[in-house]
C-alpha cells in the first residue's frame, strides 16, 4: 500500500549521459536537493551479485546519479547502463535479475508533501522531452496522467485513512509475553480479515 511513481527508458542517444547527468545536478544544486553519484565503468561486463550476508560483490557498470528532493520521499533513481537504459542498482545486484526487473524504476512519495510528487512528475515530464522520450511512467497518484491535483489529493486522503484504519485495528490486538511471533502475525491477520475485507 503506497504511492509511488514508477518510470523506466533508454536515452534518446546513449552520448547524451554526461549531459543528463550534467543538466541533472544543476538542477539538484539550484533547488538544493541532495544527490550522489555513480561513475562506475560502463564497458566492464563482470556482472555484481550479491552474496549471503547481503554484501554487493563484483563490478557494477552504470553511471548516472540518485536525487532526494525531500526528506520523506524516496530518492529519485537515474542511473544507466552503457546502452542509455534505466536500470534498478537494487535489483542489478541480483545475478539472475529479470529485464523486467532492472528496467522498473519507482520513488515512493506519499509521506512527503503532495506538491513533491508534482515536483517529481514535472521533472520526469522535462526529461522526457529532451532526453528520454519514450519514458513510461506510471503514477499510482493519477497526477502524470490527467496534471488534476484534486485527484492526487483523493488518493492520498484514501491511502492515510486505510493506514489510520489498519494502525487502529492492530493497536487493538491483545497480546501477552508468551505469544510466539506466528501467534501474533495469526491475530493480526485474523483480525484484518474481519475487519478491512
Amino acid at each position: 500500500m503506497g504511492i509511488s511513481i514508477h518510470y523506466k527508458g533508454k536515452l534518446n542517444n546513449p552520448d547524451l549521459l554526461n549531459a543528463f547527468c550534467d543538466e541533472i545536478k544543476d538542477i539538484a544544486k539550484d533547488m538544493n536537493w541532495n544527490f550522489n553519484t555513480f561513475n562506475n565503468d560502463l564497458n566492464n561486463p563482470n556482472s555484481s551479485y550479491v552474496d549471503g550476508n547481503g554484501h554487493i560483490k563484483g563490478h557494477i557498470p552504470i553511471k548516472g546519479l540518485n536525487v532526494t528532493i525531500h526528506p520523506k520521499a524516496e530518492s529519485l533513481s537515474f542511473l544507466f547502463d552503457k546502452n542509455g537504459n534505466l536500470r534498478n542498482l537494487l535489483m542489478m545486484t541480483y545475478k539472475n535479475g529479470k529485464e523486467s526487473e532492472i528496467s522498473n524504476i519507482f520513488v515512493k512519495t506519499q509521506f512527503a508533501p503532495i506538491e513533491i510528487h508534482i515536483t517529481i512528475i514535472k521533472l520526469l515530464e522535462y526529461i522526457k522531452k529532451k532526453y528520454i522520450s519514450n519514458l513510461k511512467v506510471i503514477d499510482e497518484g493519477s497526477y502524470w496522467e490527467t496534471r488534476d491535483k484534486n485527484i492526487l489529493e483523493e488518493k492520498l486522503s484514501f491511502l492515510y485513512k486505510k493506514i489510520d484504519q489498519i494502525g487502529n485495528q492492530i493497536s487493538e490486538i491483545k497480546v501477552d509475553g508468551t505469544d510466539s511471533p506466528e501467534t501474533i502475525l495469526r491475530k493480526i491477520e485474523t483480525v484484518l480479515k474481519k475487519k478491512l475485507l
